[in-house]
């Protein structure tokens, strides 16, 4: 071969692997710092028998304490996408970072009622805010067009990695060592994200909005942060109320917490399933959210069914197919709203904020007033209603792409 050529194939190996490096970083900061800015709140829910003697709460106080969390998200999310878009998505996830470990150091240590359990869940939620924006605008920036749906599937999954490490902790440290440890143990988890960030991201990471692209559809985005608000609401009620539902239909806690993990894992295998058909298609379609939401209603009835056999399988159906919808929505915003994609992830993230205080707060309430079987059902309608709302926005935006095709 002659010697150019060696040096031209030497040259184009270098600049891959360089620019899988450039990749790679801004990819593992997002699913970290998403995986420990959910940390707060899973691990309440699967410590919530152990600690309710501790802090005299019930399953209303548990959606109450959810609701915070999500309420905290939403109030901070718009802002938290105009920082990640302005001031670039590394200082976001600093952020995000920053509020998960005084959240978590704070639910280990200072917490001794129920006012500052909320307020350090709180905190949790803002830093959620900040790891969701910044880790979406990361991604969409800093990872090739052709494996952002992996990208999104692998960062998404530390949503339920983190349930899964929850469920972990239940009969490996809670039940052993104390249910504030638990919230210790994880915090190992920030010095491997603050090194990830000491320095920079490389050029390719500073996201700047694309004002050749389309303007946003509002009409369309608004529908969409609807069924976000619904579908996240499902979702974030089941991570934190499966345990408690199981234990309630006479199953120990630590197989219940062992649960919570497969569940877990079938999400996790989920997201990174869909995020593999999104990048073959080369695009994003919500379609596939719609199949998944009406998946995983069957699963929250069969939640509600009263069989631990259906019970368990019903946890492996909402959790995979109810709980793994999330990476291509978030590839599906991002993709439609090139021109202000941090404005429009912090404003779908509003919808999924405001889903995630309401509808664990009304579970609790509704456990608590009738039954675990009654809220479930509740939460499969909720699902069926959300997958409805992205089936009218998706023939919307089909529409007035056709249109403009025909105006071209």
């Amino acid at each position: 071969m002659p010697r150019a050529n060696v040096l031209r194939d030497h040259h184009h190996s270098g600049a891959r692997v360089l620019k899988a490096s450039q990749s790679t970083r801004p990819l593992i900061a997002a699913v970290l710092a998403a995986t420990m800015s959910m940390l707060p709140v899973h691990l309440l829910g699967a410590s919530s028998v152990l600690l309710r003697e501790d802090l005299h709460f019930d399953q209303a106080h548990l959606g109450m304490a959810v609701a915070a969390f999500f309420g905290a998200f939403g109030i901070v999310a718009l802002v938290a996408g105009h920082i990640s878009q302005t001031r670039g998505p590394r200082t976001a996830l600093l952020i995000a970072t920053t509020c998960s470990c005084v959240s978590l150091l704070g639910m280990a240590t200072l917490v001794h009622d129920r006012m500052s359990m909320l307020a350090f869940l709180m905190i949790g939620g803002a830093g959620n805010a900040f790891a969701q924006t910044g880790g979406n605008l990361a991604l969409s920036s800093g990872v090739g067009v052709g494996r952002q749906g992996m990208a999104f599937g692998l960062k998404q999954s530390a949503i339920p990695v983190s349930s899964l490490l929850a469920g972990a902790a239940v009969p490996l440290v809670g039940l052993t060592l104390g249910w504030r440890w638990s919230f210790v143990v994880v915090l190992a988890l920030a010095p491997v994200q603050y090194a990830l960030l000491s320095r920079n991201f490389s050029e390719t990471t500073a996201l700047r909005a694309d004002d050749s692209a389309p303007a946003t559809d509002w009409p369309l985005l608004i529908a969409l942060t609807v069924a976000y608000g619904g579908a996240a609401g499902a979702s974030a009620t089941l991570a934190a109320f499966l345990v408690d539902s199981a234990v309630s239909n006479g199953v120990q806690i630590g197989s219940a917490g062992a649960l919570l993990a497969m569940g877990s894992v079938v999400s996790i295998a989920t997201r990174l399933a869909v995020g593999w058909i999104v990048d073959r298609r080369g695009h994003a379609d919500l379609m596939i959210v719609v199949v998944l939401l009406f998946l995983g209603a069957t699963g929250y009835l069969a939640l509600s069914s009263g069989s631990m056999v259906l019970f368990a399988i019903g946890a492996a159906v909402a959790f995979g197919a109810g709980w793994g919808w999330n990476g291509v929505f978030n590839h599906a915003i991002v993709s439609m709203n090139k021109r202000n994609p941090g404005t429009a992830t912090g404003f779908a993230m509003m919808g999924m904020a405001t889903g995630g205080m309401l509808w664990p707060f009304a579970f609790g309430l509704l456990v608590t007033a009738t039954s675990f079987r009654v809220a479930w059902t509740a939460t499969a309608a909720l699902s069926f209603a959300a997958g409805a709302i992205i089936v009218g926005a998706e023939r919307r935006r089909r529409r007035r792409a056709a249109e403009a095709m025909v105006v071209a």
